[in-house]
């Protein structure tokens, strides 16, 4: 009875008050990690900071605690609504008890005593601010009550989470106060449209935490901040709206609300776990002829395997994976492969994978016609690629190398110039046959609702089916005893005309802003749409022109030429009645 009315007394009069603090304490929380990250302030600024982020750690652990004692609910439905404040609450509790041995553990890694003690309060800081997420997603319903275009959302997503790159790249700690802002903007689109071109070295002029900013960026990019967000709401935060659902269908081109959600789960999980793997074994893998502190060297493993598996191509090594030590390590090179076809294969299709590899013998399990021609154009590209190269520059930039290293590194590229950008060799060097070759893997690109670019494997294979009804005379595309949408082969061929507008468009631009070989600027254009981040060596070389029409050009080769018109335009209204129909002379 006693233990009533005091939770009366809590829910009448204290938890309002609690909210509101809350609210406070999570916009302080910002300020302070602004502050700690992006500015250099005095000496003396740090004693309050230090208390400041005390303060918050603790009001966080007594706001949760006092709701875990006053709640109203089921202890196992509070569990399933809080899971991860839960958690948060379990790690900062953890992290009390044993903070001196985790101070002692940093500092056996020559980690400065005054960096221990913010990495810790740091993290403390993520835990704080990624509660706050959790509690504003389920406190806030108002989207609930708006129908949202899926294709706004989706483009607007990107359109947000670069303003904020470019915002947190000019703070003072994220560069040695050499970048221009057209560079910063260049190298914040880049990354988070996942594409690798670079108009600067990013392992010169930013610093750590700008190179964090740009590795977040990368990894929401490659994601799709839609994905992250409607994560959240929907599994971490214990439900969904209908419209958040109804969303990620859309965006998901799902059949059922259910599959939708269970993906959305998967691909978030899957990314982590993949990224994961593939860090650990670049670690174990990294070339010992390159020597790195312990630190550093996790730091180096952690970001190229994101950087990887998001297709982006960036890199923290001066010449990239063209460094000789990396150049030579086969083993290296081979987990980098494989986190680059893993990240351009497109989220569905790994989710069927692993459904196939936990459930072997499930007779229920079918392959999507998305999954079967994923696998047959994938493989396709890659061989014709790879034969390619190895015939066509054996002669040119092979010459030098042995014949398993010629075909080793006509893979490497075959797999790498569809939207992932690693290179091991100086492009320039490239015959022109393989160059124009270069543009059709570039503008393929990878899979549907992947982390690469260009107009999809998918797309490519509906064309060329219906090219082949076209001139057997069939109506209806059939694969797989399934009968392929109109709407999906109208979308396939609008896809491929308007990509090559807009490229056509982009060449005729920079040839009249740029002095530089007609090669040169297609490749850099192609690179772009394809969200590949292969160059010729141009890209440095642009004209700030150049650099605002390439930026465009990622911008639109990532989100897609027909998804940014749809979310641009107006939806018409169905009518119930129709016009007689008419032929008109074509071809």
């Amino acid at each position: 009875m006693k233990r009533f009315e005091i939770r009366k007394f809590y829910m009448e009069h204290l938890r309002t008050i609690g909210r509101v603090l809350y609210i406070f304490f999570g916009f302080l929380s910002v300020a302070i990690l602004i502050l700690d990250f992006g500015f250099y302030y005095p000496e003396e600024w740090k004693v309050y900071v230090t208390v400041s982020i005390r303060i918050l750690v603790s009001f966080f652990i007594g706001y949760e605690s006092l709701h875990i004692l006053f709640t109203d609910k089921k202890w196992k439905e509070y569990l399933d609504l809080h899971k991860i404040e839960l958690i948060i609450l379990l790690m900062l509790g953890l992290e009390v008890v044993y903070e001196k041995n985790i101070i002692s553990i940093l500092k056996s890694y020559h980690i400065s005593g005054e960096d221990t003690t913010l990495i810790f309060l740091s993290a403390n800081q993520f835990l704080f601010l990624f509660s706050n997420l959790a509690h504003f997603f389920r406190l806030s319903k108002k989207r609930e009550s708006k129908k949202l275009n899926p294709s706004f959302v989706f483009v607007g997503s990107f359109a947000f989470i670069i303003s904020l790159g470019i915002c947190f790249l000019h703070f003072p700690k994220s560069s040695f106060g050499t970048v221009n802002t057209i560079d910063i903007v260049f190298t914040t689109i880049s990354a988070t449209c996942v594409t690798g071109l670079a108009t600067v070295d990013i392992s010169s002029q930013f610093t750590l935490t700008g190179q964090l900013v740009i590795l977040l960026l990368i990894q929401v990019g490659g994601l799709g901040l839609m994905t992250l967000t409607s994560f959240f709401s929907i599994f971490l935060t214990g439900k969904g709206s209908v419209s958040d659902t109804l969303m990620v269908k859309d965006l998901l081109s799902e059949e059922t609300m259910g599959r939708a959600k269970e993906i959305l789960k998967q691909i978030t999980i899957q990314t982590l776990t993949i990224e994961l793997i593939g860090a650990v074994l670049l670690f174990y893998l990294f070339p010992t002829d390159f020597p790195l502190p312990l630190p550093e060297k996790i730091y180096y493993s952690v970001f190229h395997s994101i950087s990887a598996f998001c297709n982006a191509g960036f890199s923290l090594l001066p010449n990239g994976l063209a460094t000789e030590s990396f150049r030579e390590s086969e083993g290296f090179l081979s987990i980098i492969m494989l986190l680059i076809v893993f990240g351009g294969l497109g989220f569905p299709v790994i989710y069927q994978i692993r459904s196939k590899v936990l459930k072997p013998f499930d007779h229920k399990f079918r392959w999507s016609i998305t999954s079967k021609l994923v696998f047959f154009m994938t493989t396709f590209l890659v061989l014709f690629g790879c034969f390619s190269f190895f015939f066509l520059e054996n002669h040119l930039s092979l010459k030098d190398l042995p014949i398993e290293k010629k075909i080793f590194h006509s893979l490497f590229y075959s797999i790498t110039t569809r939207t992932a950008g690693f290179n091991t060799f100086d492009l320039s060097l490239m015959g022109y046959p393989m160059t124009f070759i270069s543009f059709f893997l570039m503008w393929v690109g990878a899979s549907p609702i992947s982390t690469g670019g260009g107009i999809k494997t998918t797309t490519l294979a509906i064309s060329f089916l219906n090219i082949r009804n076209q001139i057997r005379g069939k109506e209806n595309m059939e694969i797989g005893h399934r009968m392929i949408a109109n709407s999906t082969i109208s979308r396939a061929s609008a896809t491929i005309v308007l990509s090559l507008f807009v490229i056509f468009i982009s060449i005729f631009c920079l040839l009249l802003t740029e002095n530089a070989p007609f090669i040169d600027l297609c490749f850099e254009v192609v690179s772009a749409f394809g969200t590949v981040g292969l160059t010729r060596g141009l890209t440095p070389h642009l004209s700030d022109f150049g650099k605002i029409l390439i930026c465009v050009v990622m911008f639109v080769g990532r989100v897609g030429i027909l998804t940014l018109l749809i979310a641009l335009s107006k939806k018409v209204d169905h009518i119930a009645y129709e016009y007689p129909k008419e032929y008109v002379v074509v071809g």
